[in-house]
């Protein structure tokens, strides 16, 4: 039962179950003095409050802090109720509560970007955690997870940004022949499979119903399927490094590669005119303002697919849109066994044993890997250790809302549990591959109409890097103008400066929320004058290449 009633100070109180969340003499003070003794002197960038109660640490931090972002959850509908002035908090503040259509999860992920960790500080109010203690569990695990993949993504992106626009520049003058269409039939079964150690197990099973499902296969895997004899109908490829391609390259797959501009570049080496099943490229769209201006400029009109941070997810996106039918991953262990990460044969052990030497063993640097990678054990039969980069991703997995239709399956699941996913053995496999409608199998995918020529294709490329320079020359300006701070929210010079230069932002950042305006300012004009720099040797590279 939930009692609002009036403290010794006038202002309203409010009891749970007995239990008082506020204090009866003074609320407002209380929550000033928890947050003055949690905050101290920091001026963070947002603020995540968990377990409100009536408002009033809310209320305070959105008046004292008025350039900070507020994100509100509260434990209980019943208590967001009794503070429902709250519900006309300002943007960019928002509020979440268990009665709203939005889990914690998707709502933190929303309002959480990869630019909002640096800064970023929880405060959970102490009652509503003792009182509601299965709630707080809760949401600080979604918020840890949120965090993780954001910083994830953020780490990613200051090692690979420069990198996805090199590979699109390249892919864009580079690549020849694309496919279009549609990736498979619209009530195809789909088998995606990734290069868990379990694929060495379920590969038997695969063969036996072939026929009736098309196999989606991840770069990692492309050397067991060759070896097992299971031919992919369609490859994913988003991986922007070397390994991505060195995958395809000694396992070249007679098939469509569906992957964006920014995947690695070079896939134009395995072409193989004259083949049923040439390897040409069928391209993806994936939101922001880089891959779109190259895609616009090709004149190619592609599926669009939300970025990831693994080229699972990005799979499984594909297979939701493309077909009506079962999804089945195959696996996707989100572990490792012991010191084995993938089905086997695969290019990672290959390059171990290459380097190998009598004081060196393979094992060990395998062992090594395992370690550095931050792998935790598992309880179970075998040995499962869950690297860090996995865990986030199996966390992802978790929280993905694809359960509500009941097609999204995985084939002899690992012991890490993916709730989303409904677990297959092989019986069931079997069945569930009898009772699909027969339909069409492999892509519809047919060769679209000749792109522009090469010449072409540098003239508009090198226009596309001229206005980025021109943006970023006009910022540079308005930077010695004073207006530097400005100028790097606005959209055009956020997407670049992000990309290119993520730590530099991230530093001017911090020194304009830390109050040090003149090295906020002199960091924004050596970030922006860096872009513009290495979007220049870009232009003169697309330029010599013709």
């Amino acid at each position: 039962m939930v009692e609002v009633f009036t403290s010794r100070s006038g202002s309203p109180s409010i009891r749970v179950e007995g239990v008082a969340l506020h204090s009866a003499y003074d609320p407002s003070r209380e929550a000033e003095r928890f947050a003055r003794n949690s905050l101290g002197s920091e001026l963070p960038s947002t603020i995540v409050v968990l377990g409100e109660g009536l408002g009033y640490l809310t209320r305070w931090l959105v008046h004292t802090y008025p350039g900070v972002r507020v994100l509100t959850i509260f434990y209980s509908t019943d208590v967001f109720q009794k503070s429902a002035e709250l519900s006309q908090l300002p943007p960019p503040h928002a509020l979440w509560h268990p009665g709203m259509g939005q889990g914690i999860a998707d709502f933190l992920r929303t309002h959480i970007g990869e630019l909002d960790v640096e800064g970023l500080r929880t405060l959970e109010w102490p009652p509503s955690a003792r009182l509601f203690s299965r709630h707080s569990r809760s949401a600080n695990e979604a918020l840890q997870q949120c965090l993780m993949e954001a910083n994830g993504s953020l780490v990613t992106t200051m090692s690979m940004g420069r990198l996805w626009l090199r590979n699109c520049l390249a892919n864009f003058l580079m690549l020849g022949d694309l496919f279009e269409g549609a990736p498979c039939a619209p009530d195809r079964l789909v088998v995606i499979a990734a290069s868990g150690p379990s694929l060495e197990t379920a590969a038997p099973l695969l063969r036996e119903i072939r026929d009736a499902v098309d196999i989606w296969a991840l770069p990692s895997s492309a050397p067991f399927l060759m070896d097992a004899g299971l031919s992919p109908d369609l490859f994913i490829l988003t991986d922007p490094g070397f390994y991505g391609i060195a995958h395809l390259h000694h396992a070249a797959p007679p098939c469509p590669v569906a992957m964006p501009l920014s995947a690695a570049r070079g896939l134009w080496r395995l072409l193989r005119p004259g083949t049923p099943n040439p390897v040409r490229p069928f391209l993806l769209a994936q939101p922001g303002m880089l891959e779109e201006a190259f895609l616009k400029a090709l004149g190619v009109s592609a599926p669009v697919v939300a970025p990831h941070g693994t080229v699972a997810a990005t799979a499984l996106d594909l297979a939701y849109a493309s077909t009506k039918g079962p999804v089945i991953c195959a696996g996707l262990d989100m572990c490792t066994y012991d010191i084995f990460s993938h089905a086997r044969p695969n290019e990672f052990e290959r390059f171990f044993l290459m380097r190998s030497t009598r004081t060196a063993p393979s094992y060990s640097s395998m062992f090594r890997r395992s370690v550095d990678q931050k792998a935790i054990r598992i309880p179970g039969d075998r040995e499962e250790r869950a690297p860090l980069s996995l865990r986030t991703y199996a966390g992802w997995l978790a929280n993905e809302n694809k359960e509500s239709d009941g097609r999204l399956y995985r084939l002899l699941p690992s012991v890490v549990a993916l709730p989303t996913m409904i677990p297959l053995d092989g019986d069931s496999m079997r069945n569930l591959a009898r009772r699909s409608a027969p339909s069409r199998p492999g892509p519809n995918l047919v060769r679209r109409p000749p792109l522009p020529s090469r010449a072409e294709r540098v003239s508009r490329g090198s226009r596309i890097l001229e206005d980025w320079r021109k943006t970023l020359r006009a910022a540079k300006r308005e930077a010695h103008g004073g207006e530097a701070l400005d100028s790097l929210t606005t959209k055009p010079i956020l997407s670049l400066t992000y990309q290119l230069a993520a730590r530099q932002l991230l530093e001017t950042r911090r020194a304009a929320r830390l109050g040090d305006r003149r090295k906020a300012v002199e960091s924004a004009i050596a970030l922006l004058d860096d872009c513009e720099q290495f979007l220049y040797r870009l232009q003169e590279r697309a330029l010599n290449a013709n």
